[in-house]
């Protein structure tokens, strides 16, 4: 990496509009004592050169410099003080205003970004930045500003004037220019950029040059070549076995019980018969053509069964078996040679480390953990993690919040990776929901430009792990992949529409919604308990969640006082305790929550349970008709307590009619919000479209 000098890198910065302070670069004192004259006092002095970064630190900046004496003096400090070849930079004293410091940075994996920060002690001690993928736009440059806990200081506050914030703005929106279009360039630092409620001034710039340029993205095959994985004709187990307990015995069990309409062919040197199919001793001695080859085997035996699947013209293969970037070292080679391999014969491999693919429609289930036949429907899973595969797959199959068109599990992604199983689904007819698990990217831009085409057409919702250094360190003990800035991600999200999950349970509980629930027109919302404690802890989620609580029009009002008795307060959310006890629940419920969704400015209405033996009704019944009256507005439905029994008749009632049930309040407003954050990004996609 090679810097240029305070004075050059602010040169470069000028030129791209970005006001900086007046200065001079002085060979010796002669010319800093002339230039100081031409500027006027006072002035600030400091150390100018590529090998000096950090001049504060050693003494390198003296502020207001009042004389030519003061300023003999400072010229003198700085030469005893440097040994680097330099120079010396007079600049005129800026008036104070706002610190904000603005960056940019080329990132290892989604390639040049941009930051936006309060600078002073708001950046050492409160961390106060926003990060974006260069290049952005003036919208986008203000946004940034806004999302800052120091906004309120640029906005004015405690009597103050406001800042001129489309000035720093605009001197974000060509800093990410610059890095964007200059390739060569890896960091630009400008701190401060002073802001005032006229203009701003960049006191002081780093700009840095590297030699490694992005690594050019190789050509990737159709999206079809995926097909095999999920609708294969016909399918070899390599490592079948007549043990229960194996993996190998495991993935045929799971073949028969899905109904599988292709062929199922194991491969076992020592058997004859497993649970009724002939086996076969190498997948060479298969007398049919076969699509896909599961391989469960140990390491030993791995390049013999990939060299004879090539041999047969297998097009795809799943490897479960481990030992190659998930240990590092002589493993990340093994899996290089191996998938080097594999490409040369047009082979698409998913793995190693992987336990592959479930389709309902096809009865494909290459899983080593036991399943039972899971629904069908529109959400597809995948991701660098088995689990999708095992343990959640059996409580898809169980629970049923959401029917499954295809899951896939990617393992070490020696070849198949995120963005390849992302652009397959995006033209899947059959998917209409899209969540993935996501431990690291291997194709950033690439990756960027899939999900922004995805999320146009279907919404994408992502469970990202590695947010901390420690789950980094994690991630690269299980897959072997980058975790990359976890900052840069979320701004990965925001650019291309992508729905960011933080925990496991809102990444379920947000497709849930996406796949049963019409989008929102908007963030307001009705809700209507049957205890206070459900009124009180919605309104508090609603603030959190930025979701508005309409207030109630005398209307609607109305409408609600033909069940709720005159002394009972009304507002929103409804506590319809009072008139539960004259009309029971599901009147009540019913009558109160068409009254909501018949008000305009409600988008979406929520009902809360108490979930006990007085609440059991006829769910369909109650609700079916009033879910159909409002097509356009999505109804959620949360409840407290209850017995297994109970809890089920209330899922599987509402999940009946289209409408997913939430334990808590909190979740149900958690997936709310992932809904209106996917239908603003379409409505922004459908204005810029016009």
């Amino acid at each position: 990496m090679r810097a240029l000098n305070e004075y050059d890198a602010k040169l470069l910065l000028k030129k791209r509009g970005i006001p900086v302070i007046e200065e001079y670069q002085a060979a010796g004192i002669r010319e800093a004592l002339k230039a100081a004259e031409n500027i006027g006092y006072p002035v600030v002095l400091k150390v100018c050169s590529a090998e000096v970064l950090h001049k504060s630190d050693r003494g390198g900046v003296i502020l207001n410099v009042q004389t030519a004496p003061a300023l003999q003096e400072a010229a003198d400090r700085i030469k005893a003080s440097f040994s680097e070849p330099h120079t010396l930079l007079v600049q005129k004293m800026a008036p104070a205003g706002a610190e904000l410091i603005i960056g940019a940075k080329r990132d290892p994996v989604f390639g040049p970004t941009v930051l936006a920060g309060m600078g002073g002690i708001l950046a050492e001690v409160f961390k106060d930045a926003a990060v974006e993928l260069a290049p952005v736009e003036l919208g986008a440059a203000r946004k940034m500003l806004d999302r800052l806990r120091g906004a309120s200081i640029l906005h004015g506050c405690r009597g103050r004037a406001p800042l001129d914030i489309d000035a720093a703005a605009r001197a974000i929106v060509a800093l990410s220019r610059l890095i964007f279009e200059q390739e060569d360039i890896s960091e630009i630092d400008i701190n401060p950029l002073l802001l005032y409620p006229s203009g701003a001034l960049a006191v002081d710039a780093l700009v840095c040059h590297g030699d490694v340029k992005p690594p050019a993205l190789e050509p990737r095959p159709a999206p079809s070549s995926l097909d095999g994985f999920f609708n294969p004709r016909s399918v070899a187990v390599i490592g079948a076995s007549s043990l229960p307990g194996k993996g190998g015995h495991i993935i045929l069990k799971n073949f028969i019980r899905a109904g599988y309409s292709g062929k199922s062919y194991p491969v076992n040197p020592s058997a004859e018969d497993i649970l009724g199919l002939k086996t076969y001793k190498t997948v060479l001695d298969i007398p049919e053509a076969v699509d896909m080859a599961m391989i469960v085997i140990p390491k030993a035996g791995v390049d013999g069964a990939i060299d004879r699947c090539i041999q047969k013209g297998v097009q795809n293969i799943i490897l479960s078996t481990g030992g190659y970037s998930d240990i590092g070292g002589e493993g990340t080679l093994d899996q290089q040679k191996l998938v080097e391999k594999t490409g040369s014969a047009g082979i698409r491999l998913m793995g190693p480390n992987s336990i592959g693919t479930i389709n309902p429609r096809s009865g494909v289930a290459t899983s080593i953990v036991s399943l039972d036949p899971i629904g069908r429907g529109g959400v597809s899973l995948f991701g660098q993690s088995g689990v999708f595969s095992s343990g959640w797959a059996r409580w898809v199959g169980d629970h049923h919040p959401f029917g499954v068109a295809k899951i896939a599990c990617i393992g070490n992604k020696g070849d198949v990776n995120e963005t390849d199983i992302l652009e397959y689904l995006t033209g899947d007819q059959e998917t209409t929901t899209i969540g993935m698990y996501l431990e690291g990217v291997s194709e950033g831009t690439r990756f960027v430009d899939v999900a922004g085409k995805a999320c146009i057409q279907k919404p994408v919702v992502v469970l990202k792990s590695g947010r901390t250094e420690s789950g980094a360190q994690a991630i690269a003990s299980h897959t072997g992949s980058l975790a990359g800035s976890d900052a840069v991600f979320d701004a990965v999200c925001r650019k291309t529409g992508m729905i960011r999950a933080y925990d496991s349970e809102a990444f379920f509980d947000a497709l849930a919604a996406f796949e049963m629930l019409p989008l929102p027109k908007g963030n307001r919302m009705g809700a209507l308990s049957i205890t206070g404690l459900g009124c009180v802890l919605t309104t508090d989620a609603a603030e959190e969640f930025d979701i508005g609580l309409s207030r109630l029009q005398s209307s609607t009002q109305q409408r609600i006082r033909e069940v709720m008795p005159d002394w009972a307060p009304l507002r929103n959310p409804v506590d319809i305790w009072s008139a539960v006890e004259q009309h029971g629940s599901a009147k009540t419920m019913n009558h109160i929550a068409r009254c909501l969704l018949e008000q305009d400015d409600i988008d979406s209405v929520l009902i809360i349970f108490v979930v006990m033996p007085e609440s059991i009704f006829d769910i369909e019944a109650a609700f079916g008709p009033l879910v159909k009256d409002f097509p356009d507005k999505p109804v959620f439905v949360s409840y407290f307590g209850g017995g297994a029994q109970e809890i089920n008749h209330i899922r599987h009632g509402f999940s009946n009619i289209g409408v997913p049930c939430y334990p808590t309040p909190e979740r149900a407003l958690r997936a709310f919000r992932a809904m209106t954050g996917y239908a603003r990004f379409k409505d922004e996609c459908y204005l810029r479209a016009r």
